[in-house]
């Protein structure tokens, strides 16, 4: 496998190491599992394989259902080492707090659309942050699957709405009224009321524990 020229560090991770690079003439995005020494050393390298796989698989079956992620270049399970598109644009979290109201709620109805076709899939995220949604192009890209499951129930698929709903809470306060948006595009673009109803289950139960 082709290391990145110039191993620039795009995020240092508890888990993973990305660095920016080329893949056969490409920008790449090259994301490499970091081996624990708190772990016995087999265990370790079965991890690594496994969440790498998943990591793979997910994101396969995610474009496969068309929502748009980067595309998988090459894999090596061993090193746990997934190269893949490098996707230049800017992550949610830092763009739609410098939009204009009209054009932000636009964009988050486009938001809870393609969530709810994720879903429709059987995939939930398992990270969905706007942190981890870069808008390129026109166009939304869900990035780090690390945590994904499929097939997912619907209380794993309700998880992933709740952890938008606290993301709204805690980093976008100043327009936390509009995750309603995302909700109505959700259900608009096919999403289960049933996942949307298991919101407000997780935050009854959470609130006993």
């Amino acid at each position: 496998m082709n290391e990145p020229a110039g191993n620039m560090v795009l995020k240092q991770g508890a888990e993973a190491t990305i660095l920016k690079g080329e893949y056969l003439g490409r920008s790449a995005a090259f994301k490499r599992r970091e081996a624990k020494a708190y772990r016995h050393p087999q265990l370790d390298a079965r991890l690594i394989r496994m969440r790498t796989r998943n990591e793979v698989r997910s994101m396969v079956a995610a474009r496969e259902a068309g929502v748009r992620t980067p595309v998988v270049y090459d894999v090596d399970l061993r090193e746990g080492v997934i190269v893949m598109q490098f996707v230049s644009g800017e992550r949610l979290s830092s763009l739609l707090p410098s939009m204009a109201p009209p054009q932000r709620t636009a964009l988050e109805r486009i938001l809870g659309s393609e969530i709810a076709r994720l879903h429709r899939a059987g995939i939930a995220h398992g990270d969905l942050t706007t942190s981890n949604i870069i808008f390129s192009g026109e166009a939304l890209y869900f990035i780090d699957f690390s945590m994904a499951t499929r097939p997912a129930d619907t209380e794993q698929l309700g998880v992933d709405l709740r952890l938008l709903k606290e993301v709204y809470k805690s980093t976008h306060s100043e327009f936390e009224d509009e995750f309603g948006e995302v909700l109505r595009g959700y259900l608009d673009g096919g999403g289960g009321r049933e996942v949307v109803e298991k919101i407000a289950e997780i935050e009854r139960r959470a609130r006993y524990v």
